[in-house]
This record gives structure tokens, sequence and C-alpha cells, in this order.
């Protein structure tokens, strides 16, 4: 009833109904993706004052990962009101309590702070899991663009051939000296 909640608010004649799988994902470029497809960016009907996004529907947000060491050093920071109460939860706390949190702010940060912000949210419904109650629906999975991999520095290049050359040498080294031990053996 929660995911379903809301949804009469949302004028959802011509939106499209876009699935984003969060396994294996990294949690940045996943939120920059949804939060391109939420404004309508994806689209050649695009105005910043106008809404005209689709609904986004995340599955296996419990899934998702971060790189470096950001599930034990990231710190999300809010205020109870009282004074001296500055409350703080790791990343790695928040997904074992609810991970569809995380995707919700981090996606929710990317997106500008105006009026439109509160219907752009309405149109993101994320599930921990892989299941959710919108199979009546037309849905389109979303395909994330591949990744650029920057090439390697020339300086960077030449030393991890020198160092498979070594290993090629050394190996070389070992397999000469088994065949001599068989030899004279």
């Amino acid at each position: 009833m929660k995911a379903i909640a809301g949804l009469r608010r949302i004028n959802l004649d011509g939106l499209r109904w876009r699935v984003f799988d969060a396994k294996g994902q990294v949690l940045g470029r996943l939120a920059s993706q949804i939060a391109v497809v939420l404004q309508g960016k994806d689209k050649p009907t695009y105005a910043p004052h106008v809404e005209n996004g689709d609904m986004c529907i995340v599955r296996n947000a419990k899934d998702i990962s971060v790189t470096g060491r950001k599930m034990t050093d990231k710190i999300y920071y809010w205020h109870t009101g009282y004074i001296g109460h500055l409350k703080e939860r790791r990343l790695k706390d928040q997904m074992e309590k609810d991970p569809t949190e995380v995707i919700r702010k981090a996606v929710l940060r990317m997106l500008p702070r105006n009026r439109l912000r509160d219907d752009r949210d309405r149109k993101l419904r994320i599930f921990s899991g892989n299941e959710h109650p919108f199979h009546d629906r037309p849905l389109e999975p979303f395909v994330m663009p591949p990744r650029q991999i920057r090439e390697m520095r020339p300086r960077a290049r030449r030393a991890l051939i020198r160092a498979q050359k070594k290993e090629q040498a050394i190996r070389a080294k070992e397999e000469e000296g088994a065949k001599n031990a068989e030899i004279t053996a």
C-alpha cells in the first residue's frame, strides 16, 4: 500500500515506467541516471520549469555497491531540533536499517531544489527486494550506459609491462631449473 500511495496526485498519462535494477550498481552512478530520468532530461521536450519526467522503479536496493571505503566512512547527519542533538549514522548501518533511504537521499540530493522536487520524489519508487506491485503497468527496463574507463598513463603502463616481463622471466627460470633437475635425476 505504501508503494501505491500518492499515485493519485500524479498525472500518469503519457508517462513511461522505467525499471532500474540496482544489483551490483555503484550508488552515485545509479542515482545520477535516475535523476536524469526523473527530470525528463532524456527527452527532447525537456524544459527546466515543466515536470515531464518518467516514473522510476528501483529494484534490489539492498544490493547496491559503493567504491572505496564509503561503506564505513560515509556518514549521514541529521538534527532533531534539540540542543546538542546532532545524530549520525554510517552508510553500513543505514543499509541494514533501510536500504531504500540510501538511494532516495542520493537521488533527491542530485535534483534541483525547487517546487518540482516533491512531484519528482513521488515518481520515484524504491524496493529493497526484487518484487514490486507495478506488474500491471507497461514497464521498460533501463539499461545503464557502460562505464568509460580511462586509459592508463604512459608511465604507469610502462611500469605494468616491466612487472609482467619480470614475472615471465622468473617463471621461465623456474621452469628451466625444473627441467635441469629432471635431466640430472
